[in-house]
């Protein structure tokens, strides 16, 4: 029967049942029942202490002169903290000359935050840099040769930022180390040992602390580990990962709803991007069409045909294609404008670019330039495909009938060819030539097309 129970003991699956049943139970508490459950230890701590101080009030001050040393260093590490981070030697000086002449003090550094000494107050025995360096918080370091060795680091806080809802809930700040102190102090005289009433009174105080840290852990585990999911989830929205949920079936009924609450508002706010996203990329792709295009007649603008110039003139002196350059200047358009007003006049540069835009290839690029002038840039084309393009969109726009009002107008243009050649330094230069051609053809009469090549004075084409 005992053996029984022996093996039943040691069994993996008894021991799995009990840590089921106490995580169970744990998890069915709220957080003030752990917070009560933390406190359950307080009345034999105060009971202990009561007797410790009543019955043998000379103890053992060590602990208290560690903690005072923690604290003399934390309160030196923040004090330094603005010579420190400003680099500020004089400052610092005074701070180490105002506590170097106190009693029991041995030696002072402050070290910048690669370790080198800013300021030094006697020669440390105790703790090398490499020990100070790894310091994180304010703490006693060592105790050799009669003295005893503190250090903290000298924290710089980056400022938290408002960033939204998002650090409503919950703010990480990694504090930074910008750099060290070093405080070194004469050691106490050794305490006699032999009052054995004082051990005891020191072992139920130490079995008491014992227990409260226990609980305490417990607490920081029911409490702690929740808010680091928060945290956790909160930073990692604000870096843009969306999919972020928090478990449902935390420790404590108010865990659980706030996650459950947290989750919800990560899935608004992930919905509220996503329409705003949507938003700003509609208003941005419509943004880009219309910098790039006439409101007028949906072909690309000035701006557009300035940039595919620059290119194609930058083509043809890199690896010698060759483009055409034409410009297009309606005949007539002021008479269309001054009779039937600024509506007849657009709906005729609407007519006008549809017939353009059905008469070039779909590599070509048909711009309006302002007002009645037109640009087309004939991509790898010959100047002989050019001029039979072209030709043929003169005959179409002096054969259009442009009816307005029971009015009927008729226009024509006057086209300028200009060969972009390796010989084209610029797209300044095509330009001109392109223009003096349709100036040409202007001079010539009008409705008809002028090719001028670099180099020459121009022929109709």
């Amino acid at each position: 029967m005992a053996m029984d129970l022996l093996k039943f003991a040691h069994e993996v699956k008894w021991r799995d049942m009990s840590r089921s049943v106490c995580t169970g139970w744990l998890r069915s508490l709220s957080l003030t029942q752990h917070l009560l459950l933390a406190l359950t230890p307080l009345p034999f701590l105060l009971v202990a202490f009561f007797m410790v101080h009543e019955v043998e009030p000379k103890v053992s001050h060590e602990p208290a002169r560690l903690a005072r040393g923690v604290a003399s260093v934390h309160l030196l590490a923040t004090a330094v903290e603005t010579g420190v981070y400003f680099r500020r030697p004089h400052q610092l000086e005074q701070f180490v000359d105002a506590l170097g002449g106190a009693d029991n003090v041995s030696a002072l550094a402050i070290y910048d935050h690669s370790g080198r000494p800013l300021v030094e107050r006697g020669r440390p025995t105790v703790a090398t840099r490499e020990r100070v360096r790894a310091v994180r918080t304010a703490s006693f370091i060592d105790e050799r040769g009669g003295r005893m060795a503190f250090a903290a680091p000298v924290m710089s806080m980056p400022a938290a930022r408002d960033d939204g809802i998002g650090d409503a809930l919950f703010t990480l700040v990694e504090p930074n180390a910008a750099g060290w102190v070093l405080l070194e102090i004469d050691a106490p005289a050794p305490v006699s040992a032999g009052d054995q009433l004082f051990l005891r009174h020191a072992l139920l105080t130490l079995a008491a602390l014992a227990g409260s840290i226990y609980v305490a852990l417990r607490l920081g585990h029911a409490w702690g580990d929740p808010m680091l999911r928060v945290a956790d989830a909160v930073r990692r929205v604000r870096a843009g990962q969306w999919d972020v949920r928090l478990p449902v079936d935390a420790v404590g009924r108010e865990v659980q709803q706030l996650n459950e609450g947290i989750n919800a508002l990560i899935g608004t706010l992930e919905g509220t991007r996503r329409a705003v996203q949507a938003g700003v990329d509609e208003a941005r792709d419509r943004f880009a069409y219309q910098a790039m295009h006439d409101h007028l007649t949906g072909l690309p603008n000035r701006r557009a045909f300035d940039k595919a110039l620059d290119e194609a003139v930058a083509a043809s002196r890199r690896a010698s294609d060759r483009c055409v350059l034409c410009f297009i200047d309606l005949d007539f358009f002021k008479t269309v404008n001054d009779i039937g007003g600024h509506a007849a006049g657009d709906a005729l540069l609407r007519e006008v670019a549809g017939l353009i835009q059905q008469g070039v290839r779909t590599e070509d690029l048909t711009s309006r330039i302002g007002g009645d002038e037109f640009a087309l840039l004939l991509r790898n084309c010959s100047t002989d495909d050019a001029c039979r393009i072209v030709d043929s969109l003169c005959r179409a726009i002096s054969a259009l009938r442009f009816r307005w009002e029971g009015r009927e107008f008729r226009v024509s243009a006057s086209f300028g060819l200009a060969e972009i050649d390796a010989s084209v330094d610029s797209s300044a230069a095509a330009l001109k030539i392109a223009d003096d051609a349709c100036y040409a053809a202007k001079r010539e009469g009008r409705n008809q097309v002028v090719l001028r090549q670099p180099g020459n004075q121009g022929r109709l084409a």
